[in-house]
């Protein structure tokens, strides 16, 4: 493939001659993204497939171009994805993009380079580590759908010269901009905004579902983003032969959030038809692609942690609805999920914290607990509401903390309590901004 090929096949996606779709902006990664470019870091943009990566990365080289920072002939976008380039080439692949750019392009050569889905790319991440070395100048950006690879690449070159950014389906905020809403107009029609938080819980978040109209069609979708995560993003990366047993654990671990798992459990679930070694290794595999997050159990002891429960949450509602429909009927197991999505967002440590009685999420921030968190889709069964209080009061005694949360469909209120408040959060108060709320203690 000569020079000229190579521009052809890049410049549909660039912005030499064209504008590319740049999509509703998601103007929380785009500033996040803006900030971290800055540093002379390696960015390096992760999460799950279909989360919208690729656009947001569109979006920020087109925000360079409205700001002025760079032009269009200074920025170039690749994607490793594209079964026309010669990826077997490794590096002399993007040596040979570089040169074709600046014999096409720009003679002065690349000041922002954007690799989409770089971990295709054998030694990628070798040629990076020269280009930071060589050219200073250049801001490189690479993204991918596999936290645990790109980490393990990034680990052997490139240690403590990249910085992180995680991308996942739209947060009620965004769903709120898609279904063209402002979130922060006060003006804005009220019920509405509660009818799509509402909606929101049990429905998915993957932009492209979420702009489709058809009912049918978005179903069909998302139950194809599920199968190229275990087909693509799992089963080929990592080789598996026994895909039934695969696509059995994964279902297992879906219809089980968010409640504890073991392995042992785990195979009994599944009749005793996959080992411990296996579903242990898988748990691993589809942890990586983002599909699934396991969280431990809180402990100051490892070896406890290590064998206690551990509870297991999805990475999109609308996955777990096609995976088991049961969730069309356990709303309340679909808040809790979409609390700890939230949680995650904010790159938190969080734990299960169960002392007699449970606190979905003790979440930690470096060296001390930050908020201890229940969700409870309804309270106003007074059994139910005493349990989540009951709960928050033994953590909040043993943490010495004087603030507890109860994030809840719709209810708000503040109970004082001897160890100090509970406070009830309507989930559309916490999602807008979990982490005010947080630092309102």
């Amino acid at each position: 493939m000569d020079d000229k090929e190579l521009i052809e096949i890049l410049t549909p996606f660039n912005f030499w001659k064209t504008s590319p779709f740049t999509g509703i902006t998601r103007p929380r990664y785009i500033n996040e993204i803006e900030r971290l470019s800055s540093t002379g870091q390696v960015l390096v943009v992760t999460g799950v497939r279909r989360s919208g990566k690729t656009t947001i990365m569109v979006q920020f080289m087109h925000n360079l171009i409205e700001s002025g920072t760079a032009s269009p002939s200074q920025m170039l976008y690749v994607n490793f994805e594209d079964p026309r380039l010669p990826i077997d080439d490794g590096p002399a692949l993007l040596d040979k993009i570089l040169s074709a750019h600046r014999t096409f392009v720009d003679s002065e050569g690349i000041r922002y380079l954007v690799l989409d889905e770089v971990q295709r790319l054998p030694e990628w991440e070798r040629w990076v580590r020269i280009q930071m070395d060589m050219r200073p100048d250049m801001h490189i950006i690479v993204s991918g759908s596999s936290a645990e690879l790109l980490s393990r690449e990034l680990g052997t070159l490139l240690t403590g010269r990249h910085l992180d950014v995680e991308v996942f389906p739209l947060d009620l905020s965004e769903y709120m901009r898609f279904h063209d809403l402002d979130p922060d107009d006060p003006l804005e029609d009220a019920d509405r905004m509660q009818s799509l938080t509402s909606e929101y819980i049990s429905a998915s978040a993957f932009p492209a579902v979420v702009l489709t109209s058809e009912p049918d069609i978005k179903e069909r979708m998302v139950l194809q983003i599920y199968r190229d995560i275990i087909n693509h993003d799992v089963a080929r990366r990592y080789e598996v032969r026994e895909i039934e047993k695969l696509e059995s654990v994964a279902t297992t671990f879906m219809a089980s959030v968010p409640g504890p798992v073991t392995l042992n459990g785990t195979r009994r679930a599944l009749g005793g038809k996959v080992s411990l070694d296996s579903i242990d290794r898988y748990s691993r595999y589809l942890e990586e692609p983002y599909l699934l997050f396991f969280i431990e159990t809180h402990s100051f002891f490892a070896g406890r942690r290590e064998r206690s429960p551990k509870k297991v949450y999805a990475v999109d509602n609308g996955l777990l609805m096609v995976a088991s429909y049961r969730f069309s009927f356990e709303r309340g197991k679909l808040l809790e999920n979409a609390v700890f999505l939230d949680i995650r967002r904010m790159g938190l440590e969080v734990y299960r914290l169960m002392d007699k009685k449970e606190v979905d999420f003790l979440i930690w921030k470096g060296t001390a607990p930050l908020a201890l968190v229940n969700v409870c889709l309804d309270v106003s069964d007074t059994k139910t509401r005493a349990r989540e209080v009951d709960g928050l009061r033994r953590a909040m005694d043993a943490f010495k903390m004087k603030k507890g949360y109860i994030v809840t469909l719709d209810h708000a209120e503040v109970m004082d309590v001897d160890e100090g408040t509970v406070e009830f959060v309507p989930y559309r108060r916490w999602a807008f901004d979990p982490g005010q709320v947080l630092s309102d203690f």
